[in-house]
């Protein structure tokens, strides 16, 4: 079934290319890491976590809120190659590149370095920004000479009273850099600097068996954001997702939060039909998915919705590519799902 849009009012951000981003346990425990470490001087902070679990969603969300800062942060995000020769050329061409600059071709590499610096001073000159936060997806890549390189910078900026804060994002289930890059930890004076705290992203928890504790169960905190969450078209005269996808139900008091306990199920029978085992945390690109074929492509169609039955929950985890992610990260199991 295609989606129809109407040309002439405004697109429920559900139905957009990019659709929203919701707040989630993961995140808010990601937001007091951060905190922590920007709280006691560190300069960096290191994120580790399975690829479409939602690390760089969690930096994104907590850039588009203060409430958590102790400081006034500016956040600039990078994400890094696989380059033959990790130079610094390289290095500050990829920071020049992210903010659509161009590299000088024959510059030097202090030269491009000092190019990069003035540009993130210049991301904080007219704002009250104290820390400059520097996100690095994919810095499992980075060689020794890559984390020297991130000496020199914070060297530069210090000089120039400007604190940076590199969030260095590891992909646990990624190759790492090849030849270039290390297998062992930083040298200490870069631990020192970049690794002194660590912080491990996880998809989201189910918690307690059957549990819909909002502390304890992050899936459902993060139904709860549809149920009550952000209001379309406006917090004045809209409604959260639940409601605007499933109209009639959810006026006779359906919550998505009230069938936890069936979406745990379904998901514990897939991934012991293929083999995994029955508990472990819902990655945010498949419960994404998921809950928007949920209510999109089921409740939004149906007229008559109050619930959703077993048989629709097992076909929206199907679609949402579940299994398909799950068993990517099991490699000497069987590549074709059991359905």
């Amino acid at each position: 079934m295609a989606i129809v849009l109407p040309s002439n009012k405004p697109v429920h951000p559900m139905l957009q290319a990019k659709r929203p981003i919701i707040v989630t346990g993961p995140i808010n425990r990601l937001g007091d890491a951060l905190a922590a470490a920007l709280e006691r001087g560190d300069k960096g902070i290191h994120i580790s976590g399975n690829g479409r679990d939602g690390k760089t969603w969690g930096v994104e969300c907590l850039a588009m809120h203060s409430e958590w800062q102790p400081f006034p942060v500016a956040f600039f995000f990078l994400d890094y190659g696989k380059p033959d020769k990790a130079s610094e050329n390289y290095f500050s061409a990829t920071f020049l590149q992210a903010a659509d600059m161009k590299a000088v071709r024959h510059a030097t590499g202090a030269e491009s370095m000092t190019r990069a610096c003035n540009m993130l001073i210049e991301k904080t000159r007219d704002s009250r920004q104290e820390v400059i936060a520097i996100v690095v997806n994919e810095a499992q890549r980075f060689s020794e000479a890559e984390y020297e390189h991130l000496v020199t910078m914070d060297n530069m900026l210090e000089r120039r009273n400007k604190r940076v804060f590199f969030i260095l994002i590891h992909q646990n289930d990624a190759d790492t850099g090849g030849k270039q890059s290390i297998d062992r930890r930083p040298p200490s004076h870069v631990t020192g600097r970049f690794y002194s705290m660590a912080h491990k992203f996880t998809g989201l928890l189910w918690g307690k068996e059957d549990s819909i504790d909002f502390e304890d169960c992050d899936v459902a905190m993060a139904l709860n954001e549809y149920d009550d969450g952000p209001k379309f078209p406006d917090e004045a005269t809209g409604v959260p997702p639940t409601a605007y996808f499933a109209r009639h139900a959810y006026a006779s008091g359906y919550r998505m939060t009230s069938q936890v306990p069936l979406f745990r199920e379904s998901v514990k029978e897939l991934r012991i039909k293929n083999h995994l085992d029955a508990n472990a945390p819902f990655p945010m690109q498949s419960f994404e998915r998921f809950v928007y074929f949920l209510l999109v492509r089921i409740a939004w169609d149906d007229p008559n919705f109050r619930e959703f039955s077993k048989a629709q929950v097992d076909q929206a985890l199907l679609w949402s590519g579940y299994i398909e992610l799950e068993l990517s990260k099991k490699p000497a199991m069987s590549d074709v799902p059991h359905r």
